[in-house]
């Protein structure tokens, strides 16, 4: 029997080996999670600058229990972990704090000369959803914000921005802070770069957006205050935040206005600045009174000329070469555009900005000399009146009517031309032409074509203008006195409206393509009629497309009056046509992503009202110097001229 079992085990064992020999067994290794343990201080930095320098409302000096920091890495900053800090990782001192992390793999990309594999932020809550892509990223910027990259183990944490704190005493339950030339104090999406080059971390990229478009900027800050005279308030701004003509800080009980502070020092307040004001005194904080009714430093709605009393618009003229203009007050009502719908309650009015359609330093008020608003009980509407200093000077300048909380209800455009503007057919168009592009200060001849005769440039469908080119040739913007253009982002008609100096661009290609968000409208501007949109005067509107008119031949050359004229004798290049023959300056356009102006002096693009509401695609007049001449379409993003007609 023993010999029996002997056998079975021998066979057995050989069986064994030969499956071995046919088939290999695998055994998988276990999946390794990445474990790190990282330490959190702050970066040594050129001012006072951290989170334990600045969190002064609670006397705070250290990392705190319950303090929110997101990390991040992994494949294009997909992967995150939320930590909460807890009193076992804070050390004694509080001024670093060691937790270990399970799970978040390094960044799998590394870019020349960067070593940082890890991201941190706080406070996590400021952390927008989605993937990072390697930037420290935030959707809040009136937080304080920290950024940090690892340098081995070590997260070194720099602070983003700059801080105004004051103290202040009344029954008050709310601030309102804005700058008084309507400057930013927020965006947002915000973004930073902290990176390690191998010999340690550093911080020196901001940027609002997050590369696919810059967002328009918030001007103005709402939130509660601590009004016990004791207790310090923040206000956190991005990086160079400035303040050209100082700040106002509004105080309001039950969402009203009481009381104001204002400065009108110039200020700029870097990233890791704190501007302490300490507590306001009681004598510089003054009453408010709402201006319904006007003193002798306002213009007065009495006996001021109504240049809205035929119809209303977005644009009004007020001619320089007239004396008697010098010093004299119009008015208009507060509707939108040529609509009877007024813009809202309004609690204050400004002049917005002023140009002088060149390279020339602009004086803040000199083309107008101040703005104001009234409303009489007997009314149901506002009236907006403004004064013209009594030295004329032309320009072109907005007006911008506000509500209680500093945010722009609608604005305006006064245009101040050097000459009187004329209208004639001149052969080629069914209703009167004006001698000149929207916003010229004078009319463009065949002996001068200066770059005053260029004129203003509007987005497709905008009631607003924006500089043109500020010398014949030169691609950059016009002076300005007051709020200059900004570059935006794909904005809604809303939005728009409320940041009337912001450039939208299409964000999907940060250029080419409708500036307007969520679709497309082909409404804002029409053939049919003028609309509240228009940005032409009373009595003028945005020609409509009319392929039956010369002025929108397909061939421009063929018709009367035609010409083709070089640059000489220091003006620009231009092309005239009709009889009698009316001048083009070739004034280029701004470009679609806002940044400058396009191909002055070789270029001239001139809107139609025309849309297709199915490709959102517009049209205008294309002349280019010794080619193209035609009406074309192109995207609504592009700043081109209007050549107002007569309704």
């Amino acid at each position: 029997m023993k010999k029996v079992y002997m056998i079975l085990a021998a066979a057995l064992a050989a069986a064994t080996i030969l499956s071995c020999e046919k088939k290999e067994t695998v055994i998988e290794e276990p999946t390794e999670t990445t474990v790190k343990t990282f330490t959190c201080k702050f970066a040594p930095q050129e001012v006072s600058d951290s989170k334990v320098a600045v969190n002064l409302a609670s006397g705070k000096t250290t990392w705190e229990v319950g303090d929110e920091i997101m990390l991040h890495g992994g494949k294009d900053g997909a992967a995150r972990k939320l930590v909460t800090l807890t009193a076992g990782d804070i050390s004694a001192d509080g001024k670093t704090a060691t937790f270990t992390v399970e799970g978040l793999d390094p960044y799998d990309r590394s870019d020349a000369g960067v070593v940082s594999t890890y991201y941190a932020q706080y406070p996590a809550s400021a952390v927008p959803s989605g993937n990072l892509y390697y930037e420290c990223r935030f959707n809040d910027t009136d937080k304080l914000l920290l950024a940090a990259c690892n340098v081995g183990d070590t997260f070194e944490f720099y602070n983003l921005c700059g801080i105004i704190s004051f103290k202040v005493a009344g029954d008050f339950d709310e601030f309102v802070f804005f700058g008084n030339n309507n400057e930013a104090v927020g965006y947002d999406v915000y973004q930073a770069r902290v990176r390690d080059d191998g010999s340690g971390s550093y911080c020196n990229y901001w940027k609002p957006g997050n590369g696919s478009g810059t967002p328009a900027p918030i001007t103005v800050l709402t939130k509660p205050v601590a009004a016990d005279g004791t207790t310090d308030n923040f206000i956190y701004l991005p990086n160079t935040a400035s303040f050209s003509g100082g700040f106002t800080i509004y105080f309001k009980k039950a969402g009203a206005i009481t009381h104001y502070v204002t400065t009108t020092k110039p200020v700029t307040v870097n990233h890791g600045q704190l501007f302490p004001i300490g507590l306001i005194p009681a004598g510089k904080v003054h009453e408010y009174v709402a201006p319904s009714t006007h003193d002798a430093t306002h213009p007065a709605i009495a006996g001021a000329t109504d240049l809205g009393a035929t119809a209303t618009a977005n644009c009004y003229i007020v001619d320089a070469s007239v004396a008697s203009n010098a010093g004299k007050v119009f008015k208009f009502k507060a509707y939108k555009g040529n609509s009877k719908n007024n813009v809202g309650a309004i609690a204050s009015v400004s002049v917005l900005w002023e140009t002088y359609n060149n390279a020339t330093d602009v004086e803040a008020n000199s083309v107008i000399l101040e703005a104001d608003f009234d409303k009489q009980d007997a009314k149901d509407y506002y009236e907006i009146c403004f004064k013209m200093p009594e030295t004329l000077h032309a320009g072109n300048a907005v007006i911008a009517a506000r509500d209680a909380s500093n945010n722009i209800l609608w604005s305006w455009h006064i245009w101040v031309p050097s000459t009187t503007i004329t209208s004639n057919t001149y052969g080629i168009y069914s209703s009167a032409l004006m001698d000149r592009n929207l916003g010229a200060l004078v009319a463009a001849t065949t002996t001068s074509v200066p770059v005053e005769s260029f004129g203003l440039h509007y987005e497709w469908g905008r009631k607003d203008p924006f500089v043109g080119a500020r010398g014949i040739s030169d691609s950059s913007f016009a002076s300005v006195s007051g709020t200059s253009m900004s570059k935006g982002y794909e904005m809604t008609l809303a939005e728009t409206i409320a940041h009337p100096t912001t450039y939208a661009v299409y964000t999907e290609a940060d250029s080419w393509g409708p500036w307007l968000s969520p679709t497309f409208d082909a409404t804002l501007w029409k053939d049919a009629e003028k609309t509240m949109y228009d940005p032409c005067p009373p009595g003028y509107r945005v020609p409509k497309r009319d392929t039956t008119q010369p002025l929108h031949s397909s061939d421009l050359s063929a018709v009367v009056g035609w010409s083709d004229n070089a640059a000489a004798d220091g003006n620009a290049a231009y092309f005239t046509i009709g009889n009698p023959v009316t001048v083009f300056p070739y004034c280029g356009l701004v470009c679609e992503n806002g940044k400058y102006v396009d191909y002055p002096g070789s270029r001239a693009f001139t809107w139609t009202s025309y849309s297709s509401s199915s490709s959102g695609s517009v049209y205008i007049m294309d002349v280019r110097v010794g080619s193209t001449h035609k009406l074309s379409s192109t995207v609504s993003a592009r700043g081109c001229s209007v050549r107002c007609v007569a309704e």
